[in-house]
This record gives C-alpha cells, structure tokens and sequence, in this order.
C-alpha cells in the first residue's frame, strides 16, 4: 500500500508543485527488514519533497538513525 501511495504521489508531483507528506505510523506492522527499506525508499523520496514521519514506535526511530546520515533523515523527539 505505502508503494502505491508513494508511486501516485510521485506521478502526480511530475505535473504539479511538490508538497509535504505526512505520514502517522505506517511502518508499524512491517518487519524490521521491510521497515528499514520502507525508511530508505522515503529518504530517497524526500530528495524531491519533504517528507514527515511520525511514530512512537523506538525501533523505527533506530533504524531512522541507522540510515547514513547524508541522506538527509532528521529526527526530532517530541516531549512527553
């Protein structure tokens, strides 16, 4: 699903003006495997627009941190 969604929106910013997308939680039921290439594939997608990804999830957010940091993957903790 994360694959159609990211391909549509990848068409449709072809003909358009890029725009933020927001993204709640999507990796929480893939494996760390899929999850890490799901986290790579958007780090290559936000070459071209931004791209915010929120999760509570700490091993999302390790392996956001594991990702080679020229890839320009930012993580922000929030305040409980």
């Amino acid at each position: 699903c994360l694959a159609l969604v990211l391909g549509s929106l990848e068409h449709r910013f072809a003909h358009t003006e890029p725009m933020p997308v927001v993204l709640d939680d999507v990796l929480v039921h893939f494996d760390d495997e899929r999850s890490l290439a799901a986290l790579e594939a958007l780090a290559e997608f936000a070459k071209t627009t931004q791209v915010l990804l929120f999760t509570h999830h700490g091993r999302i957010r390790d392996q956001a941190l594991g990702l080679d940091p020229t890839r320009g993957v930012f993580i922000h903790r929030l305040p409980r």
